[in-house]
């Protein structure tokens, strides 16, 4: 009898840890702020609110740079409207994925936000941004290549 009991405390556990709608509303929520602070430039927010993992795979200064880089190409955001989630729950760890479709001043990107966490626990982990804009051009790589040895082999004529 307590073994039943136990168990289905286990379940209603796992099921709260797991409810889609709920994990959903609270990445809306997040997903807001962070937009918001994106569009007020407030870096320090950003950085503030994003998850420990976050900030141990992406140091401030290189979250900056990627800021900075969807700032000049895409400017601020205009409208954004979700066009799909995913939530799941594996090895002790629930995930959220929230894509968004986004209008920014310069253009049109999706923007792919993943949450680890459930909650008050819930904390963003990665933000991926889609957009043609983003793309480097062969004059970006030349440039971010510059004197590093690094540069892409000159393309040779074809031989006949």
């Amino acid at each position: 009898m307590i073994f039943r009991i136990v168990l289905a405390l286990a379940g209603a556990l796992a099921l709260a840890a797991c409810n889609p709608a709920a994990q959903l509303g609270d990445a809306q929520g997040r997903i807001k702020d962070f937009q918001n602070d994106y569009n007020r430039g407030d870096r320090d927010a950003i950085f503030a609110n994003v998850g420990e993992t976050w900030r141990k795979v992406s140091p401030r200064a290189q979250m900056d740079a990627q800021v900075a880089m969807i700032e000049a190409r895409l400017g601020k955001i205009k409208s954004s409207e979700q066009s799909g989630f995913n939530t799941g729950f594996n090895n002790g760890v629930t995930a959220t994925q929230v894509v968004m479709q986004t209008v920014f001043e310069k253009g049109e990107a999706n923007e792919v936000f993943l949450f680890h966490g459930s909650g008050e626990e819930m904390e963003l982990v990665g933000w991926q941004v889609d957009s043609p804009l983003l793309a480097l051009s062969p004059e970006d790589v030349a440039k971010l290549t510059e004197g590093t040895g690094d540069a892409p082999p000159a393309q040779a004529a074809p031989v006949r």
